[in-house]
């Protein structure tokens, strides 16, 4: 692939990853985890966990609330984490979002690495 926009600023544009997964039939919503609430701290505070944390060696990770994004050497491996709507199957909502996520990886010319979708939540319709 060539590009004059650097690997690093493609990885780290999660909108349309997002926007695409969230706003597929059966996702209520990708959910915030432990790991995106840190990243929202100050980068002060995020520099110090990270040194603390982190091995020196480890694959840059990029975050946004029920996404977590590694590359290493232009494999993207991702963890989604998602509610979904107790009206649809979990197991093929899971296998969807595989599918979506690693078509919208390809089309930006990376390889695709593990896709992990955890459900968080299975909601159902408000009690009236």
């Amino acid at each position: 692939m060539t590009s004059e926009q650097p690997l690093q600023a493609q990885v780290t544009d999660l909108d349309a990853l997002a926007d695409a997964l969230a706003g597929h039939p059966g996702v209520v919503r990708l959910e915030p985890t432990v790991r995106s609430i840190i990243d929202r701290w100050t980068p002060t505070a995020l520099d110090h966990l990270h040194r603390e944390l982190r091995p020196a060696a480890s694959p840059p990770a990029v975050t946004r609330d029920g996404l977590l994004l590694t590359l290493t050497d232009a494999v993207l491996d991702l963890q989604v984490d998602v509610a979904t709507d107790i009206n649809g199957s979990a197991l093929g909502l899971a296998r969807q979002a595989q599918d979506l996520a690693a078509d919208l990886i390809r089309a930006h010319g990376l390889t695709v690495g593990r896709i992990d979708v955890t459900i968080l939540a299975i909601e159902g319709a408000p009690a009236t």
